[in-house]
């Protein structure tokens, strides 16, 4: 019996019609017109990438990334990194995220009794779970009161890079349980839709083209309903604080957290070494989980590029969160 290679090496010399010429006699289709002939099925996206992806396709674009790398290379490992955003769901009271969070656990091979002794709290935490549990409850409803103790207890179970990893974590997910609320997004079906496989192609993702903006000068002219609104840094204030002296008093502490050698950043590009050389918070950031710092920046830069949003509407924004959060940043 010949070999079955033997009937494929005829059928190709058929294909060519016996003319095995030097120019090859057929030619090889484009990327989409071979896609085209072929079963193809895009993977599902999450039901808040469908709702932002008209008005901002590229900040969807890099959120989905940033979604990834959250989910699908977290350092602190699958179950753990889906473990602390179920905590900050669950803290915030978000049932899109708290679904999105079980569905992963079960990805990340725990069973359904797993699944369950973890949500329901029947099966008690490790020590360091518990310590990291509290962290993240504490950060995520009031993180101007977490105290240095507790950041070392998770510090002394961890270590520097996966507790700095579990700070971003829990960041990330205060960020999309917030967007998920404030869109009123529903969760999707029972599974939910699992992180995309594979980066988004970025030649192509910087060709597409966001719908145009309203002119800034012409919204600051509409007439809406004054609001009177007063901000307090705390509720039992008897008085506003001096705020700078807040910041110097700040700037007197020591760093919860190791800082990393200057060496980490020997790779970087110039702007962003010296950001991270100059910047605390980046030279944690930077130093410790690069990979989760890129890309919080990546969809902070094709946020910035979409929304053009005016400069010191943004800031005042920024001012009004950050002081609701007792934030001294």
């Amino acid at each position: 019996m010949r070999h079955p290679l033997f009937a494929l090496a005829i059928v190709a010399v058929a294909a060519t019609g016996f003319a095995l010429a030097a120019d090859p006699p057929l030619r090889p289709a484009p990327d989409e017109e071979a896609w085209n002939l072929l079963p193809k099925k895009n993977p599902p996206l999450p039901a808040w990438a469908k709702v932002l992806v008209t008005p901002l396709p590229k900040t969807t674009g890099a959120m989905l990334d940033l979604d990834r790398i959250h989910r699908a290379e977290n350092p602190l490992g699958a179950a753990l990194a889906a473990k602390l955003r179920w905590v900050a769901a669950d803290a915030l009271g978000c049932e899109y995220a708290r679904r999105a969070a079980e569905a992963d656990l079960r990805r990340a091979k725990l069973t359904e009794a797993e699944v369950d002794e973890f949500v329901l709290e029947t099966r008690p935490p490790t020590e360091g779970e518990k310590a990291l549990f509290k962290f993240a409850r504490k950060v995520t409803k009031a993180a101007y009161t977490l105290t240095d103790a507790e950041f070392a207890a998770v510090l002394k179970v961890y270590g520097p890079e996966l507790t700095c990893a579990a700070v971003h974590t829990v960041a990330f997910a205060n960020f999309q349980c917030r967007i998920v609320m404030a869109l009123g997004v529903a969760p999707e079906s029972a599974g939910g839709v699992p992180p995309l496989p594979i980066p988004l192609d970025p030649v192509l993702r910087a060709k597409v083209v966001a719908p145009p903006r309203p002119d800034w000068a012409g919204l600051a002219d509409a007439k809406q309903p004054r609001v009177s609104v007063r901000f307090h840094w705390a509720e039992d204030d008897d008085e506003s604080p001096d705020v700078f002296a807040a910041v110097d008093r700040q700037k007197e502490r020591k760093s919860r957290i190791p800082l990393p050698g200057k060496e980490r950043f020997a790779h970087l590009p110039p702007p962003a070494k010296a950001q991270a050389e100059a910047i605390a918070w980046m030279t944690v950031s930077a130093g410790y989980q690069p990979k989760m710092t890129d890309a919080w920046f990546a969809a902070l830069r094709a946020f910035q590029s979409e929304a053009r949003l005016d400069r010191v509407f943004s800031n005042s924004l920024f001012w009004v969160v950050t002081r609701t959060n007792e934030c001294f940043y």
